[in-house]
């Protein structure tokens, strides 16, 4: 249909077809908008977060420490090679974390360490022929590993149950007292030494 005068106007479904495309145009390039913006605030954010070194870390892959907690404490280790310059090693430790202390002048040791099943056995006897197995109770420290944490939160006192040994074997100056106390009929023992 023409309507009087030199302009054609488009027919009423003409009109709503027009409006519609133009919308469909509208939408299409908001989507892209925010899909764009979407990836530049996922690349920004993964620019800003920097990876985190710790000297101690290279020492976890290496020990296969996946069941001690990351040290949270300032002090805590779990390179079982420095350790082993202050406590001597007789085997090699599965998972080691540890620390040491200074009060004064007395100098306190600390270490959770996690033996073989075999290793374990072998310490155990050692141990045993110095002196019998205790009973003792074990304060948590929040460094240790997660299934002792949880153990001591279950016992509801904040300690661990375990059997204290002599420490002879592990003595090297200048720490030449302790115990040493495995942890139920787990592999972890832990260590607690002082210098005199």
């Amino acid at each position: 249909m023409q309507r009087s005068g030199s302009y054609n106007l488009p027919e009423p479904g003409q009109i709503a077809i027009a409006i519609q495309c133009s919308y469909n145009v509208q939408m299409l390039l908001s989507k892209t908008a925010i899909i764009l913006a979407l990836i530049l605030s996922i690349q920004m954010l993964g620019a800003c977060v920097g990876k985190t070194s710790d000297a101690n870390t290279s020492n976890t892959a290496n020990t296969g420490s996946a069941n001690i907690s990351k040290p949270e404490t300032e002090g805590v280790k779990d390179n079982a090679d420095e350790l082993a310059t202050l406590a001597r090693l007789t085997f090699e430790p599965e998972e080691v974390a540890w620390k040491e202390t200074t009060a004064g002048d007395k100098r306190k040791l600390l270490a959770v360490l996690r033996f073989t099943p075999v290793d374990s056995k072998k310490i155990i006897e050692n141990a045993a022929k110095v002196k019998p197995g205790q009973n003792v109770s074990i304060p948590s420290e929040r460094w240790f590993p997660a299934e002792l944490v949880s153990q001591s939160e279950m016992s509801g006192d904040e300690t661990i149950t375990a059997t204290a040994y002599a420490a002879d074997e592990f003595f090297l100056p200048p720490y030449t007292e302790g115990r040493l106390s495995r942890v139920g009929n787990s592999d972890f023992f832990v260590l607690e030494l002082t210098a005199k």
